[in-house]
């Protein structure tokens, strides 16, 4: 069978009908763990949760002794819950002694497995995809990374649109975990209301994240003077560590590549429809400022930026100082050789 979604547990959850049983994986760490939570919270009442939850570990647990678990009758409430956490840890010869409780569960247990395995393999992982009990917390697309940030935002009685959402995943990027914190701050500073572009931007005034779009466009415009002095605000408030630099590095790389994508569709012929066909997903502001900005670039420029920035990432690296790495790559990539 196919395997489930995230959303097919939390919409088996609302109406109460949640199976005995599941397997949880994937990369998406993060939403695996905000699951946990909303399973926990809407499960076991909280007066009784330390009655009724257990969280154990494998390799430090035997699998009989959390089928006895799993047996005992839970104190006043309808159900019990056992995480188990590191599944992968269990012999395969362990995970064989799950396998009839999986053919005959208790009614009144939730046994979640949480496992770090992404290519389900043995008689074990395969039963919970027979039984469609598999969860996978895959890596989302930009695009459904839109529809993510709408749902996390309603379930904090917040309404997004599409284009809030858009910009939201622009400013912060792909880290789940740093978006849900951007829609936490949106919750408490506009509780139970609708967010659109002018609460995302006023958010943005907030962010660390802010000054990172400033510098990539001075970058793309050639702005050195001012690009050198939003890199001295993001060293402000970032830091100057190698973490801190790389992340900031990606950002311009990120840039880069797009302005680059955008001159090379622009050059093959189809004009603003098909720059934004190459473009797709990106949301529409996103599209419009990389064809402004490609103008002031010859595409060797761009090719020739690039291998700066290859470079300048070895450097960091190897443990080269990354604040001097990134100020020679911004006098670099704004004063570039060939032009």
């Amino acid at each position: 069978m196919q395997d489930l979604t995230p959303d097919n547990v939390s919409i088996s959850l609302e109406k109460g009908v949640l199976a005995p049983f599941y397997l949880f994986y994937g990369p998406e760490e993060f939403w695996i763990e905000l699951t946990l939570d909303k399973v926990k919270k809407d499960l076991i009442p909280d007066s009784v949760k330390e009655f009724n939850l257990e969280i154990l570990y494998g390799g430090e647990i035997s699998p009989q002794e959390i089928l006895n678990r799993a047996h005992l009758l839970p104190f006043m409430s309808s159900h019990r819950l056992i995480i188990v956490r590191g599944t992968e840890n269990f012999a395969q010869s362990d995970l064989g002694l799950f396998l009839p409780y999986l053919d005959s569960p208790v009614d009144f247990t939730c046994i979640i497995w949480v496992s770090g395995k992404a290519d389900l393999t043995g008689a074990f992982y395969k039963r919970f995809r027979e039984r469609g009990r598999a969860v996978h917390f895959r890596k989302l697309s930009e695009r459904q990374a839109y529809s993510w940030i709408q749902k996390r935002a309603k379930e904090l009685g917040l309404s997004i649109d599409r284009n809030a959402s858009e910009i939201l995943y622009q400013m912060v990027g792909s880290s789940l975990r740093d978006l849900f914190s951007e829609i936490l701050k949106l919750s408490l500073r506009h509780p139970n209301s609708r967010i659109g572009v002018d609460q995302i931007e006023e958010l943005a005034t907030f962010s660390r994240l802010f000054t990172v779009f400033d510098l990539v466009d001075y970058v793309s415009k050639k702005d050195a003077s001012h690009a050198i002095a939003a890199l001295g605000r993001l060293f402000d408030t970032q830091g100057r560590d190698s973490n801190a630099t790389l992340g900031i590095l990606g950002m311009v790389a990120r840039q880069v590549r797009l302005i680059l994508k955008t001159k090379s569709g622009l050059t093959i012929g189809g004009g603003r429809r098909g720059v934004t066909d190459r473009l797709r997903p990106l949301p529409n502001f996103v599209i419009e400022k990389c064809i402004a900005q490609e103008r002031f670039w010859q595409e060797g420029e761009l090719e020739e930026a690039l291998n700066h920035i290859y470079d300048a990432d070895g450097l960091i690296r190897s443990g080269v100082r990354g604040d001097l790495v990134l100020e020679g790559l911004i006098f670099q990539l704004c004063f570039p050789a060939s032009s």
